[in-house]
């Protein structure tokens, strides 16, 4: 089992760091593995519903699917990807704090078949890639 999950602390509300994230819409802007979403995508996802998205992770560009699980309105949303032959879970959690909110990014996969020779090499990136996506997300509402 390869789990990250990697923390940053923003100064903006609770409210304003939830509906960006919130938004998959604006995944790209932070999430630098995230190539496109449709711009018809809800901004606030339903559990259950399957938001196509394209990937350009480290194994090249491809397409896959985050679906809603659990939305949890202002404080968290866990999605099941679905792309290049894994199935992470991925959580997004949301907490103020007296300098403003406490997002932390969660990640947790089983890599299976041929994915399971990669795990190695995920269980060092995963974190590391983690880290950079939620320093972006500081960066980006920051400004």
């Amino acid at each position: 089992m390869i789990k990250s999950a990697e923390s940053v602390i923003i100064r903006r509300t609770p409210e304003e760091v939830f509906a960006y994230v919130a938004d998959l819409r604006n995944e790209p802007t932070w999430h630098v593995d995230i190539d496109s979403v449709d711009p018809a995508t809800d901004h606030v996802p339903a559990v259950g519903t399957a938001y196509p998205l394209r990937f350009k992770p480290f194994m090249g560009r491809t397409q896959g699917t985050f679906t809603a699980l659990e939305v949890s309105q202002g404080e968290r949303v866990v999605y099941r990807g679905d792309f290049a032959g894994l199935r992470p879970l991925i959580t997004y959690a949301v907490e103020p704090v007296p300098e403003g909110t406490r997002f932390t990014r969660s990640v947790e996969m089983r890599p299976r078949g041929l994915g399971a020779l990669m795990a190695p090499a995920m269980a060092f990136m995963v974190p590391r890639r983690n880290r950079v996506f939620v320093r972006n997300l500081k960066t980006v509402l920051e400004r």
